[in-house]
């Protein structure tokens, strides 16, 4: 970004607050007439009063690389765990149909927010996750038998013995029980801007078009 578009990136610097027209940091004062605030999980920094009334918490997920299984995936793999999370699949009649016999079948996986993604790395390995747990403090710990069932669900779906796990993570997101994001304006010129779904990946890049379209619009 810094060579290519010409982004500055100021390291070694906290955002201590946001007022019309500057963003004050540890390291100084910046002044520009658009802002947005993308504060990941961290809700109390900045805005807190705002963010809090959008119920958001936490989500701590679990995630594995496996060494590199011998051949080549010819897409990103995904089970059935996935078509009743995610509400693109989720709110189809054919996932509602789906949900009483995963609950029957597959509770523990359930029960842990587990849902199978295996995407192959241009050396081979192999990226699988993942799993899903709610609260205001995630704990730090990854147990065991969570990543396990994440490993029965890869062995099933792909029907081979899950090859050495060569790492393990986890991760922390903003959640919200009834939306997929937010973009809230604290004042003129200013947007806050949360994904409360999990799915930034997909859907960032379209979401920071509209803000700064919005912004543009406000702000001419």
């Amino acid at each position: 970004l810094e060579r290519a578009h010409g982004v500055e990136i100021r390291r070694n610097s906290m955002v201590r607050a946001v007022e019309p027209g500057a963003v004050v940091t540890s390291t100084g004062s910046v002044a520009t007439r658009r802002i947005v605030v993308c504060p990941g999980d961290d809700f109390l920094a900045l805005f807190p009063e705002r963010i809090a009334a959008y119920n958001v918490t936490k989500c701590k997920l679990h995630m594995l690389r496996l060494a590199n299984p011998g051949f080549r995936l010819p897409a990103a793999v995904m089970s059935d765990l996935g078509l009743v999370r995610y509400l693109g699949y989720a709110e189809l009649p054919e996932a509602e149909a789906l949900r009483p016999i995963l609950r029957r079948e597959q509770a523990a996986q359930l029960d842990n927010g587990i849902h199978l993604i295996i995407v192959q790395s241009a050396d081979g390995s192999l990226v699988v996750g993942d799993s899903h747990h709610y609260g205001t403090t995630p704990d730090p710990f990854q147990p065991e038998a969570v990543d396990r069932l994440i490993l029965d669900e890869f062995e099933a779906a792909l029907g081979i013995k899950a090859p050495p796990v060569t790492a393990r993570w986890t991760g922390i997101y903003a959640s919200a029980p009834d939306r997929l994001m937010f973009r809230d304006t604290p004042m003129p010129g200013v947007r806050i801007v949360m994904i409360t779904s999990g799915t930034g990946a997909s859907t960032s890049f379209a979401i920071a078009e509209e803000t700064i379209t919005e912004l543009q619009g406000e702000i001419a």
